[in-house]
């Protein structure tokens, strides 16, 4: 679109990239993660498999790795690492094994989370805790001095020189550290200014034009008062402040990668309600973390509803159902969200910098141990009985019918399979020594043909048999045990005598039928013996049970015990329920997992399911917990009790003694006299209304953090936080009725030069939206926005677009649309400190180009189409956008363009880049199929609103790589088509960068020549290029990419870049040329409708 010859002073959304909003950007440690996951999860690495041969006593091959700048500076073979670029640092290369001729550790290759989280290191920039380890006095000493861990003290301001600003405490204590520098605070703001300020800061879309009006007329001296409590009042209040906590509660509606479990959470919703729910209540704060903890230890007095706060623990990634990583996310999410401290980083060691010890980790560890989620969560509502609810119990029903029926079925199968085939099973666990888990189980399956699973379970039941014989006289297996306790030198010599005593014993202690196996000839040995056992008992099963009429002879009594050896008490054919699936092989696990998926997946969908709360319950029985040595569940160490940290509570803290101790937990974290909770939190109150906290890093009250810039403020605000009963609209009545919010943004270049970062708060800063206020404003302003509150999860990306705010987006941590990662949503993976703010041409391209934002240009000029003129129709565009009348310059621009852009409307794109999937035809080599993908997400285009999808899987493609289909015939395909003729040469990067699976395969073919090129990438990268090649207008290059025989772990990356050979030179990138579902030209007034919608004024609040 050409816009900026018709609107030059417009201030596009362009300006992001400038630096003219730089303040407003600005953010400490912004886009770098904690260095908490380097302690937690390289640095443990390093130590155990790298440090021996590069540490500070010896340095193979020159190089140290026991600090940032040896690793930066490398050694013979140069840097071990380039920053920001895992690909091609070399310590990445070497283990994972794809340098061509360095690969570490010496021993063998590393697990392949630890090589993702080396490469995630790098990939973030590497970042290394700043400072030295402490050693266990200096840390002491240090703890003793620390602010954060002092008593909440209320002090006075200094007096203030100035007698003109500000009437409030908070007023008090800025303007006193402000005249201390020689700096003065800025003006008030305007009215337009302050209410859009409060109304995106407190229920995130703007104010409408009547409201602006309404404000600007109240002339009473509480006329913001005013505004405030009417938007505190607002249920969308709590949508808003609810995002910010979900932030911490790292909430997502999916479990991350599970292999082919269900991944997505089906009451993850309730948890997210609740939150909202409890802000807008205004939940007074220690009651809404005790919920959060250990609701399920509260009385309940008839309310459930309560029991969704466990969502807080819950709610986390599963890790591949690694119970130690998900513990482990539970203690960081509790700490470092609600505590500022990062006990997780003494999972391996006693924390480096802080005083935490390892012990003080696993006391943590023992609590979330001890607490179990059920099978069945609870309903926290009453069960409906309306049409959706009834269709869901009856479906619900069937599905588990499903379940029920296909293990009654491998159960009966695993049991005539066993029936019919007791010798060679028998033998087998002969030959295997009657252990189940012999070091060759797997290999004697396999030479008879046998299920290893099926053979595990048959000889374990015969250990069980053969251990219980030896403790009484068993006339079945006595024999057996008689024969094998002969020593195999002596077997020919003393086998007739075991055979003549059996044959004299009593008739109440033997088997006539046992007896007369050995009777006529003793065994030559073990093997002997074995071979007539087995086919002694297959004898035994195949004469079946005895009818009515059956004999009662002496031998078939003899003939019947023997078979019921084989079908009771744990026989090896009497296969119990809960064994079955112990046996399954890896396609009946899927068979078996698909149909739970079923079960588990309506839940998640259907309108019918009743709400539930994704509790923990306390374990019967708590766990004592034991230090694992280097964070190591193979190597107990000393036990410890379940306690609160040493540093909050002293040494001679009580063991919590209630059950797993959460309720204990919560109590101790909630308690008035603990410095931390009320500091963190209004800390990171202040930090969401003014863009930085009094404390910078505000999950890291540590001993690495910065003090407070206003160690007095912090104080007063928590002591009048607790003061207040914990409640968090009293804390933005506070801070919002200031007048250190209510300053102008304006930078003055005097306070600019002695203060940058604006710590002091010399004036207001300058913000732009964050996605979710940002999202909901254009639907605003559309007159679109869905007010309902609460209930699942939608798809914000799926068209048509859905019109709920964007709190109750569907958020998949593991495929988490790029739309969110482009506007600096909150990774759900962790806790997460704050929105690290980040300025990428992403941005303004998708926002120019993006169709969910092209269709509220369309309806708001649809929804002016009707007014009688143009003037009146800008105006009317104006005060919905930006609730004002435009000024004349502005009405004249905004004229100018809708009449020159009606006479100069843009010329069609034609479509060089498409996205599909298709097959090579071999014979031919050609793509004998290309399909373009039907859905398109706003980032990714695939098959389905649903990835993994039920028939193709994780088949898409994004702007740089994508996934593979289940086959070489579903192979993900970009097609360029050439717009001219041309000579031309293609470059790019094939990329695998799973450590699992066996790669994919890259293929270049030219509809006109066939196959150009066709390379491998399997965990790691290769260059794709094609020298030259003479190209027709309209010809195609497809670039296909399928999985090989294993199309598992099979993410790939692949950007292609086409580029003209000649004089006139063209170049082609796939990353540039990919978008979404071309969509009908804009007419000049949905165009200019848009235009308003991009500019600084719509996207920044002042």
């Amino acid at each position: 679109m050409r816009w900026s010859s018709f609107l030059p002073g417009f201030g596009l959304i362009l300006g992001i990239l400038s630096i003219a909003h730089a303040d407003a950007l600005a953010q400490p440690d912004a886009g770098v993660p904690s260095t908490d996951f380097f302690e937690a999860r390289v640095r443990p690495m390093l130590v155990d498999s790298c440090i021996r041969c590069h540490g500070a006593k010896k340095q193979s091959s020159g190089l140290r790795l026991d600090s940032r700048e040896a690793i930066l500076e490398g050694g013979e073979n140069g840097p071990a690492i380039v920053p920001g670029s895992p690909d091609t640092s070399l310590l990445v290369q070497v283990v994972r094994h794809s340098h061509e001729e360095i690969k570490m550790p010496p021993k063998g290759k590393l697990p392949a989370p630890a090589i993702e989280a080396l490469a995630e290191w790098v990939a973030h920039g590497a970042p290394w805790p700043k400072g030295t380890v402490l050693t266990a006095a200096e840390k002491d000493e240090a703890t003793e001095k620390h602010w954060a861990f002092q008593p909440v003290r209320q002090v006075k301001a200094a007096p203030a020189k100035s007698q003109s600003w500000g009437s409030s405490t908070i007023d008090a204590f800025i303007l006193a550290k402000l005249e201390s520098e020689g700096m003065s605070p800025s003006e008030q703001a305007d009215k337009r200014t302050l209410i859009r300020r409060a109304t995106f800061d407190l229920i995130g879309i703007p104010p409408t034009a009547t409201e602006i009006e309404a404000f600007e007329a109240d002339h009473t001296p509480d006329a913001f008062a005013k505004v405030v409590e009417r938007l505190l009042a607002s249920p969308h209040y709590g949508e808003r402040w609810g995002r910010h906590w979900l932030d911490v509660a790292r909430y997502a509606d999916t479990k991350g990668y599970v292999f082919n479990e269900e991944r997505r959470y089906p009451y993850s919703y309730t948890y997210r309600d609740y939150v909202i729910r409890s802000f807008n209540e205004d939940l007074p704060y220690d009651q809404f973390l005790l919920q959060q903890i250990a609701a399920d230890r509260l009385p309940q007095d008839g309310n459930t509803q309560p029991l969704a706060a466990l969502g807080f623990l819950t709610v986390g990634r599963r890790f591949l159902n690694n119970q130690q990583d998900i513990i482990d996310d539970r203690i960081d999410v509790v700490t470092r969200g609600l505590l500022g401290l990062t006990v997780a980083c003494a999972r391996c060691h006693d924390h480096k910098f802080d005083p935490i010890p390892t012990a003080d980790y696993y006391s943590l560890y023992g609590v979330f141990a001890s607490s179990n989620e059920p099978a069945d969560p609870p309903l926290i509502t009453p069960t409906a009985t309306n049409a959706d609810s009834v269709a869901f119990e009856q479906e619900l029903s069937a599905r588990r019918a499903k379940v029920d029926t296909y293990l009654a079925a491998k159960r009966a199968e695993i049991q005539k399979d066993l029936g019919s085939r007791i010798e060679p099973y028998f033998l087998a666990a002969f030959d295997l020594e009657f252990n189940p888990n012999h070091p060759k189980l797997d290999d004697r399956a396999r030479t008879g043909s046998l299920p290893p699973n099926r053979l595990r379970l048959a000889i374990t039941h015969w250990k069980t048999h053969l251990d219980a014989a030896r403790k009484k006289a068993d006339p079945i297996l006595g024999p057996w045990l008689a024969f094998a306790a002969i020593p195999e030198a002596d077997f020919a010599r003393l086998a007739g005598d075991v055979a003549k005593s059996l044959a004299t014993s009593k008739p109440s202690e033997s088997n006539a039928v046992v007896v007369a196996l050995f009777a006529a000839q003793p065994p030559t040995g073990m093997n002997d013996v074995a071979k007539r056992y087995a086919a002694l008992l297959a004898k035994a099963e195949s004469r079946g049970e005895p009818g009515n009429d059956a004999s009662t002879s002496t031998d078939e009594l003899a003939w019947q015990s023997i078979r019921r050896v084989l079908h009771e008490n744990g026989g090896p054919l009497g296969v119990k329920s809960e064994e079955v699936t112990g046996t399954f092989d890896v396609e009946e696990q899927n068979q078996l997992k698909n149909l739970q998926n079923e079960v588990a997946g309506l839940s998640t969908t259907h309108p019918g399911a009743p709400p539930r709360a994704m509790v923990l319950n306390d374990a019967p029985q708590p766990v004592n917990p034991q230090i694992f040595v280097r964070g190591n569940p193979g190597r107990p160490g000393k036990s410890v009790p379940r306690q609160f940290l040493e540093v909050l509570a002293g040494a001679k803290r009580t063991p919590f003694a209630d059950g797993s101790g959460r309720l204990d937990l919560a109590k101790a974290i909630i308690d008035p006299s603990n410095p931390l909770t009320a500091r963190v939190l209004v800390n990171r109150i202040w930090m969401l209304h003014f863009g930085t906290g009094l404390v910078a890093t505000s999950s890291d009250f540590g001993l690495r953090s910065d003090p407070p810039s206003h160690p007095e403020l912090l104080d007063d605000l928590a002591a009048e936080f607790v003061r207040s009963g914990w409640s968090i609209k009293s804390l933005h009545r506070r801070m919002m009725l200031s007048s250190v919010y209510q300053q102008r943004s304006e930078n003055k270049p005097d306070s600019l030069v002695k203060d940058p970062a604006n710590r002091l708060l010399w004036r207001f800063p300058r913000r732009r939206l964050e996605f979710e206020p940002m999202r909901d404003a254009l639907l605003a302003v559309s007159g679109r926005l869905d007010d309902t509150l609460g209930g699942r999860s939608v798809d914000l990306t799926a068209t048509p677009f859905t019109t709920r705010r964007t709190v109750y987006g569907f958020i998949d941590r593991q495929n988490l649309d790029g739309v969110y990662r482009t506007f600096d949503f909150a990774s759900p993976d962790a806790t997460s400190p704050r929105r690290y703010v980040t300025t990428v041409p992403q941005q303004a391209l998708f926002l120019m180009n993006s169709p969910f934002v092209i269709d509220q240009a369309r309806q708001l000029a649809t929804t002016t189409g009707a007014l009688p003129d143009p003037e009146t129709r800008i105006r009317d565009l104006y005060r919905r956008i930006y609730g004002r009348s435009p000024e004349l310059a502005e009405l004249s621009r905004g004229l100018r363009f809708v009449n020159q852009r009606a006479n100069d409307p843009s010329p069609a794109t034609p479509e060089i880049w498409q996205s599909g999937f298709g097959g090579v035809d071999d014979s031919t080599q050609r793509v004998s199929r290309f399909v373009p993908f039907p859905h398109w997400t706003g980032t990714t285009w695939q098959y389905s609103p649903n990835l993994p999808d039920p028939e193709k899987s994780y088949l898409h493609l994004n702007a740089g790589g994508g996934h593979v289909g289940n086959d070489p015939q579903h192979a993900a395909i970009r097609r360029w088509t050439a717009p001219q003729d041309a000579t031309i040469t293609i470059d790019g990067t094939l990329a695998h960068p799973s450590q699992e699976g066996d790669g994919v395969r890259g293929r270049i073919v030219a509809s006109r020549s066939g196959t150009l090129g066709d390379w491998v990438a399997q965990h790691g990268n290769v260059p794709t290029r094609v020298e030259r090649y003479e190209v027709k207008a309209g010809e195609t290059i497809d670039f296909v990419v399928d999985g090989r025989t294993n199309p598992n772990f099979d993410t790939f990356g692949w950007s292609p870049v086409v580029r003209k050979i000649g004089p006139a030179r063209a170049e082609w990138k796939a990353t540039a040329g990919f978008q979404g579902p071309a969509t009908p030209p804009l007419n000049p007034w949905e165009e200019y409708a848009q235009v308003l919608l991009l500019t600084n004024e719509f996207m920044f609040v002042d």
